[in-house]
């Protein structure tokens, strides 16, 4: 018995030979773009801290505000990757009840990894939900943080990063819950 393409398999819930469609191509192109932001964030913030880890010990002159971008920067290179990694199944996850699953039923094990990703799909969209009002309180107050008269940082940035990756993981989840299902359902109960 063969089980089903877990999410994020190179042919996910794609029966051989069918190509992607263009909005799913330009939805992962998306993730992916965002997944290299985050990249060259990480390579930036990592010369910010060896520059200021110079300046402070070569000529007793740290640089201000690299303890708050670091903390921030975390936060948003975060929810720039959390889409692509949830796309091309590196998401951490225990699939040993879904190997016993498939190996009886392929539908009972699609719709229980369907029933995981839309929890996950949920999850994600309570995050935007949540951090939207903050963001256009942030907006509308100019709200900032770090040290006034040393460095500050508005929060309205991270903050629509925070957004823009929760409703692309919200978007990942349901699009691979919906290819789980249909390879699931496709070719009879039991194979």
């Amino acid at each position: 018995m063969e089980s089903i393409p877990q999410f994020g398999d190179a042919d996910t819930a794609r029966p051989p030979g069918q190509p992607v469609g263009l909005p799913e191509r330009l939805f992962m192109r998306a993730l992916m773009l965002l997944n290299s932001i985050g990249s060259v964030w990480i390579f930036a913030l990592m010369l910010l801290i060896v520059a200021d880890v110079i300046a402070r010990s070569g000529f007793n002159h740290p640089i201000d505000g690299v303890t708050d971008i670091s903390a921030f920067s975390i936060i948003g290179i975060v929810f720039l990757q959390l889409g692509a990694t949830v796309y091309t199944g590196r998401m951490t996850k225990g699939d040993v009840l879904l190997e016993f699953l498939n190996r009886r039923s392929r539908r009972a094990g699609a719709m229980l990894e369907a029933l995981f990703l839309l929890v996950g799909a949920a999850v994600f969209a309570l995050i935007v939900r949540a951090i939207w009002p903050t963001l256009t309180r942030a907006i509308a107050r100019k709200e900032f943080f770090g040290v006034e008269g040393v460095f500050t940082f508005p929060t309205w940035p991270v903050r629509t990063i925070i957004v823009v990756g929760a409703a692309a993981v919200v978007l990942t989840y349901l699009l691979q819950a919906a290819k789980v299902l249909r390879a699931g359902f496709a070719g009879g109960a039991q194979q």
